[in-house]
């Protein structure tokens, strides 16, 4: 039997649909962010005030090794 015209667009309509949905699908999957570690979203800010990913070198100076007095 043979489908009509409008079948037809509509099978070609639900082919395509899939396509896309099958792309996006391969796409999120490429491009996931899950299982990366905790390190990965930390962040840190250096002594000017800007982000940067990597820990910074604490220099430790006189006046931190110094305790406060006490009154």
């Amino acid at each position: 039997m043979a489908d009509s015209f409008s079948k037809k667009q509509q099978h070609k309509k639900k082919v395509l649909k899939q396509k896309e949905k099958d792309q996006k699908k391969a796409d999120r999957k490429l491009h996931n962010n899950k299982g990366k570690g905790f390190d990965s979203m930390l962040i840190y800010v250096d002594e000017n005030g800007h982000f940067t990913d990597t820990k910074p070198i604490k220099i430790e100076s006189n006046q931190e090794k110094k305790k406060p007095s006490q009154y």
